[in-house]
């Protein structure tokens, strides 16, 4: 089953909302759609956000050069059956571009699954659960009486777990807008916070300590991602549990944090770890101190990146039952992909082969024509 071709499709999509965090807001949806196919004409699909601005290197135009050019040279013409070597040259080939490499390896994953007629789950080591309970995300560009509109709003449909972003200028308006969000969806509803690395230790001190009254079931990664031993400070002394989701880049970001005690939990996303393969081992990592994993991102994205995430948390043991792989929901078009049903605040995890996602690739040539011309001015 040899791999024969890799195709890239840069994407510039509208969103149907802005959700901004400390690191910056995207006013659009940055994609890179990878697609491969082996010789037995069996295909499958990947996907990678550029992100936040500042908040990584890779940018779209990265992500295409360094699959077109680089990663997708290292895989074709190998078998897709020896997995293990397949995953090794990819991620050996060059250094560094996590979600570059995320992409692809999606894409091959699937493809794998695809091969076997099984969810990609099962290939995984899943499923510990076939249904997704999803986290209501709340941006750092809603005020307080904004946010706790949206709030309701969320709650009506069902959700019963929400993520406010924090960290503005003005810290004073962080306990507001928390405290307007916790009114909104009342005492039983689980609130989280992320503070995408903005605050000072003093900072970041100060401010949990007032949110501790709105029961806040943990803060995502509130100092910068190098500060392991201040993260572990403000752990033993703020009361609220520590999410480690930027200072977790690697399997071996992962034991600092463990060697520090920084952190009650880790946050994974797909592309910022670069793929199943370094997730998986992270949340080995995570399981061996009994520590819980939550996955997924929250940046617009297509049904292809949501389903890939899904599909690792449902093979995770150690997943928290909130999962934040909900960036379809943020996007402003839905014709490439079949959306998600989203039901009570819940999706079910896609059944079919591989990813369990079809590719209207018809849109998709249309859509990249159209990316293109955006590009260009």
């Amino acid at each position: 089953m040899k791999i024969v071709r890799v195709e890239v499709y840069p994407l510039i999509l509208p969103v149907a909302e802005i959700y901004g965090g400390a690191a910056g807001f995207l006013e659009d949806c940055r994609s890179l759609i990878v697609r491969v196919e082996t010789e037995d004409g069996i295909e499958g699909w990947g996907e990678a956000t550029q992100g936040r601005p500042g908040n990584t290197y890779e940018t779209l135009e990265t992500l295409e050069v360094m699959v077109q050019r680089h990663f997708a040279a290292a895989v074709i013409g190998m078998d897709l059956r020896e997995t293990g070597r397949v995953l090794a040259r990819l991620h050996g080939s060059r250094a560094g571009h996590p979600a570059a490499k995320a992409a692809l390896e999606t894409a091959l994953r699937d493809a794998a699954a695809r091969a076997c007629g099984v969810p990609l789950y099962r290939l995984l080591g899943g499923p510990y659960r076939t249904e997704i309970d999803l986290v209501g995300g709340l941006g750092l560009d809603l005020g307080p009486q904004a946010i706790a509109e949206r709030a309701r709003e969320l709650k009506r449909r069902g959700f019963r777990a929400f993520k406010v972003k924090i960290g503005q200028e003005g810290r004073e308006t962080d306990v507001d807008r928390v405290a307007a969000v916790r009114e909104a969806v009342g005492e039983e509803a689980i609130v989280r916070v992320d503070g995408n690395a903005a605050y000072s230790f003093a900072e970041a001190r100060r401010v949990l300590g007032e949110l501790g009254r709105f029961r806040i079931a943990d803060a995502e990664q509130p100092l910068a991602r190098g500060d392991l031993r201040s993260l572990a400070e403000l752990r033993r002394a703020c009361g609220i549990p520590i999410a480690a989701q930027e200072s977790v880049g690697s399997p071996a970001d992962a034991l600092a944090v463990v060697r520090e005690q920084a952190a009650d939990l880790f946050k994974v996303k797909l592309t910022h770890i670069g793929g199943f393969h370094r997730a998986m081992q992270v949340a080995a990592i995570a399981s061996a101190v009994d520590l819980p994993i939550v996955i997924g991102q929250g940046s617009a994205c297509t049904a292809i990146l949501s389903a890939a995430e899904m599909h690792l948390h449902a093979a995770l043991g150690n997943a928290q039952s909130g999962g934040e792989m909900t960036g379809f929901l943020r996007l402003g078009e839905h014709d490439l992909c079949a959306p998600f049903v989203l039901q009570g605040g819940r999706v079910a995890l896609p059944a079919g082969p591989g990813l369990g996602v079809s590719v209207n690739k018809a849109r998709l040539v249309e859509l990249r024509e159209r990316s293109q011309r955006d590009r260009r001015g």
